[in-house]
């Protein structure tokens, strides 16, 4: 059977579309079609397979079904309520009126692409942590709806979506660590990954920045330290006034002039490259060589633009 994810569904009306991995060619869903076993809801970013055939008007799917994750798997067995797969990069609010329209200015699509509405967000304090000590994530649920208070950011999604994609990343820690794991969920202040087979709690504030496995060997070749900052030995910053400021308005126009940045971080590590997003906690950067990582800017201890490129 062929596979894809959904690319757009519209609960109330009961129809979507499946963005196949084998083409092109979308493929029309209507929600008789979809074999209801472990979701109660069918959501934007859920991997599927199905069969196809000939419709009137295109392609249509019949015997829809969702492929769960091996965590979901987990979560399933645990009796856990599975994350919403909504935050996938696809828009999820408003979704028929973005599918009307013919086309829309980059920036309307970045805007309505990261907009989440409120009716999820709560959906995600309804959601428990899933290692197996309950007093080792005490905080998780208060952090969650915490999240549930204010619109998710860039890095939010980011990190949504490589849980989702169980995305193979290394994490950059203190001492000069690259911690190879999976995420696992995502709490305001930390991350549970999957090392190896272990559940492993991190605090946000000891991750550098981290970047998927595909790059890690770019993201090594173009390191560069500083070593006399190095020697320093600095460590994680333990309050919000020990952030190096950096004003949001320059990295923005960075970005929409297409001039490069050097960020350096407190044990010397520095990066060049461009500006993909930036959001109040993490700047995503293409490196000069194609790379791409996330820079935590609790971590940054310098920075400085480059003007005159495109």
């Amino acid at each position: 059977m062929p596979t894809g994810r959904i690319k757009y569904y519209n609960l109330d009306k009961g129809f979507g579309f499946i963005a196949q991995d084998s083409s092109e060619e979308d493929v029309f869903l209507h929600s008789s079609a979809i074999k209801h076993a472990d979701y109660e809801e069918l959501r934007v970013g859920q991997r599927v397979k199905y069969n196809v055939v000939e419709g009137d008007k295109g392609l249509v799917a019949k015997n829809v079904e969702v492929l769960l994750t091996p965590t979901e798997r987990r979560w399933l067995r645990q009796g856990k309520t599975i994350i919403p797969r909504g935050y996938s990069g696809f828009p999820s609010q408003n979704q028929d009126q973005f599918y009307g329209e013919e086309k829309s200015s980059l920036n309307d699509k970045e805007d309505s692409k990261f907009n989440t509405t409120q009716t999820e967000l709560k959906d995600k304090s309804q959601y428990k942590p899933t290692t197996q000590s309950e007093t080792k994530h005490k905080d998780a649920i208060d952090d969650i709806k915490e999240h549930s208070s204010r619109q998710l950011s860039f890095g939010d999604l980011y990190i949504l979506k490589q849980i989702n994609f169980e995305t193979p990343m290394f994490f950059a820690l203190y001492n000069h660590d690259h911690l190879p794991a999976v995420v696992l969920e995502m709490t305001l202040s930390g991350l549970t990954l999957n090392c190896n087979g272990k559940e492993q709690l991190i605090q946000k504030t000891d991750v550098k920045y981290c970047y998927k496995d595909v790059d890690a060997e770019n993201v090594i070749a173009i390191l560069q330290v500083d070593e006399e900052l190095k020697d320093k030995k600095l460590k994680p910053i333990e309050s919000k006034d020990e952030v190096f400021s950096i004003d949001a308005g320059t990295i923005r126009d960075a970005r929409k002039d297409g001039n490069s940045i050097i960020v350096t971080l407190r044990e010397g590590e520095i990066f060049e490259g461009t500006v993909d997003w930036i959001s109040p906690y993490e700047i995503k950067m293409v490196l000069k060589n194609g790379a791409k990582i996330v820079v935590f800017r609790h971590a940054i201890c310098d920075f400085s633009l480059i003007e005159g490129e495109k």
